[in-house]
């Protein structure tokens, strides 16, 4: 084989690595992971159990999450994964390594500086130090967490922990933040009044566990369509996998934003899972409407002098 066509194949090979992926298990069923809607959704840590929930983003220095997901203002902590946009020039700059590699290795051997096999050689050890390289700088830009201290804390008047009665607690809190969230992210959209009917598909988007028996698994963006299960209630909304392959919210879903298929318009707040079979997710999600508590969140809005960047 030619010399420039074996090193044209080793090119194309490791940029085929790029484009190829493979099934990603989210939420805990099939999934996918997410991340055009990064600008619309962070993590909320409670120290003094070191729990973490999903939150959307109301306004820049304001997230809406699930109540049970915060046990006071000192204990609570938003955060994100930084430096994700990085990741773009250490992919550019992995692929130019891979280019110029190549195109050196082909220069030695054209030009007689260095045997055919050396050349070789020499361009795949370079392909793989750059390869090395770019992983470790990708690993430590990808795993930086941004981290916010909470300004201030309203949990709703309807919110009863520990209740079993889906009327009579509305488990959601709203979190002012210190500072304002970073330019790339955005407020979801909240409409007034959305006719909810038995079998709509909605979208749900949460960093919880893709496992429930993988520790390992959560604090990635991931999203799934599922679909309403009726009764239908004037505060709650129950979702279920239309296809039956397990698939909702689990342990770090809760407060994960519940959103309108082609668009970040916010429906409901997820804030528990239930199971079969022993698990304890999988089977049903439940979520607060959003709709219906509209008139809160703009009072507590107001007084926080934070109405001005609410998206309705």
């Amino acid at each position: 084989m030619p010399v420039w066509r074996a090193a044209l194949g080793t090119i194309l090979a490791c940029l085929s690595g790029i484009v190829l992926t493979t099934p990603v298990f989210a939420l805990v069923g099939p999934a996918r992971e997410a991340p055009e809607f990064a600008p619309y959704a962070v993590m909320v840590l409670d120290s003094s159990d070191g729990s973490y929930c999903t939150a959307s983003v109301i306004a820049q220095d304001v997230v809406l999450t699930a109540a049970h997901c915060v046990s006071g203002r000192s204990e609570t902590r938003v955060f994100f994964r930084g430096g994700e946009g990085k990741l773009v020039f250490v992919v550019a700059g992995w692929i130019a390594w891979i280019l110029a590699s190549a195109m050196l290795a082909l220069l030695l051997i054209r030009f007689g500086r260095v045997r055919t096999r050396a050349g070789i050689q020499a361009g795949l050890s370079l392909v793989l130090l750059g390869s090395a390289l770019a992983y470790f700088v990708e690993s430590r830009v990808a795993a930086r967490l941004v981290f916010f201290d909470v300004a201030a804390l309203a949990i709703h008047p309807e919110y009863r922990p520990n209740t079993g009665q889906d009327l009579a607690s509305i488990d959601l809190a709203l979190l002012r933040l210190a500072r304002p969230l970073p330019s790339p992210f955005q407020p979801v959209e909240l409409q007034q009044s959305f006719s909810i009917e038995t079998g709509q598909p909605l979208r749900i988007v949460g960093f919880g566990h893709a496992d429930e028996e993988e520790r390992d698994t959560p604090g990635v963006l991931r999203t799934a369509v599922l679909t309403v299960r009726g009764p239908k209630s004037p505060v709650l909304v129950r979702l279920i996998d239309p296809d039956g392959t397990g698939l909702g919210g689990c342990t770090g879903d809760s407060g994960a934003p519940v959103l309108t298929i082609g668009r970040p318009a916010l429906v409901a707040v997820a804030i528990r899972a239930k199971g079969n079979n022993g698990y304890a997710c999988g089977a049903v999600t439940e979520a607060v409407l959003a709709g219906p508590q509209l008139p809160w969140i703009r009072k507590i809005l107001q007084a926080w002098g934070a109405a001005g960047s609410l998206a309705l």
